[in-house]
């Protein structure tokens, strides 16, 4: 249910409704920060039937959005009722999509295939499709993809799901990601941009396309930042030693954040805590879906660093500690930051170093006060 929801929220224009308790709709309204919509269903509507007040919801809020989506969840989809062909709710997209069917990103998926996306032969762009409410990198990762797409001179088509609900019917033929776990049914995968070795990659395939030329100036940058982390590494490998590190995540952004330790910090990774299905890796991987599981990963082999979300950081508050996803609690976070692109591999590694700084300094001058 929730990846339904931040899937469908993301459309500026699209009017949500939880079809389910309280309970369903205090979280996602919560952490979504997006005005939803629920019928706040009670006993008695579980008893007698939840349709008409689902009806009188809609009605309600019709004229208010270009269109209304309704997303099914547990209770009404284990009564059995339907509700996709209420009288009068013909135009209204009704995602059946109750917690028991999978995951988060099970969730997403089929909210996705279910928006009205035409492909338009004639559009000259590409889409990009990974993006969710919930990720902390989102809106920067739509910000750096647009920013690297400019330079070859390519616009961005539809953004799924960030985008306007008209935009969805002009979509280009193609598409890349920002994170291969939420990617999308529509236009042709052309590459993703999650990390400097994969934008590059995709920007010549995108370049080579569309016929268009690939731009030099991305590649001098490309250069100047793989650089520039290079030597911000070697500086802290000559004080301090390669430290090990515990990543937990999506499994397409902790597979990269392990990359990434490796290839600039010689790091070993201690385990890869997967939120979601892991895909194929060389780094040893393991679900981290509970925080009994996530406190036993992290006591079975400590580690120096710890990338994750705050429930890693509650369990591990004198190690260094990079905020990677949700939820992040007790921070302020305003700056649209990216993971993908330069930018966000110049981003990453940046926190990465100084948490590890700073925890070393600190570390010697608590030694030193001694």
């Amino acid at each position: 249910m929730f990846g339904a929801v931040s899937c469908l929220a993301g459309i500026e224009d699209m009017g949500v409704i939880i079809h389910g308790s309280s309970g369903c709709y205090y979280y996602p309204a919560t952490v979504l920060h997006r005005d939803l919509h629920c019928t706040f269903l009670i006993e008695q509507d579980i008893i007698f039937g939840a349709a008409e007040r689902l009806k009188t919801l809609i009605g309600e809020l019709q004229g208010r959005y270009t269109r209304i989506a309704v997303v099914n969840t547990c209770t009404p989809a284990i009564i059995g009722e339907d509700i996709t062909e209420l009288p009068g709710c013909e135009d209204v997209l009704v995602i059946d999509s109750p917690g028991f069917l999978g995951t988060y990103e099970d969730g997403y998926r089929l909210a996705c295939e279910a928006l009205p996306a035409t492909i338009d032969p004639g559009c000259r762009g590409v889409n990009l499709d990974g993006i969710s409410l919930l990720d902390p990198f989102a809106q920067g990762n739509v910000i750096e993809a647009k920013r690297i797409l400019a330079m070859l001179g390519v616009p961005v088509a539809s953004v799924l799901a960030s985008c306007r609900l008209g935009e969805l019917g002009h979509a280009a033929s193609c598409t890349i990601s920002t994170n291969p776990d939420l990617a999308s049914p529509w236009g042709s995968p052309a590459g993703n941009l999650l990390g400097i070795d994969h934008t590059l990659e995709t920007v010549s395939g995108i370049s080579e396309l569309l016929n268009v030329d690939y731009p030099d100036a991305l590649q001098r940058e490309a250069a100047t930042a793989v650089n520039r982390i290079t030597q911000a590494a070697d500086r802290f490998l000559r004080r301090f030693d390669p430290p090990s590190a515990a990543v937990f995540g999506e499994f397409s952004y902790a597979e990269y954040a392990c990359r990434v330790l490796e290839k600039y910090l010689d790091a070993t990774v201690t385990v890869l805590g997967s939120r979601n299905r892991a895909g194929d890796t060389t780094f040893k991987t393991a679900s981290a879906t509970s925080l009994d599981s996530v406190r036993e990963l992290l006591a079975r082999d400590p580690p120096d660093l710890v990338i994750g979300s705050s429930f890693e950081k509650r369990l591990c508050p004198e190690t260094p500690f990079v905020p990677f996803t949700y939820p992040l609690r007790g921070a302020i976070r305003l700056l649209d930051r990216p993971l993908i692109g330069l930018q966000g591999e110049l981003g990453l590694m940046e926190a990465i170093l100084n948490a590890c700084m700073d925890h070393a300094v600190g570390d010697r001058a608590r030694s030193a006060s001694r």
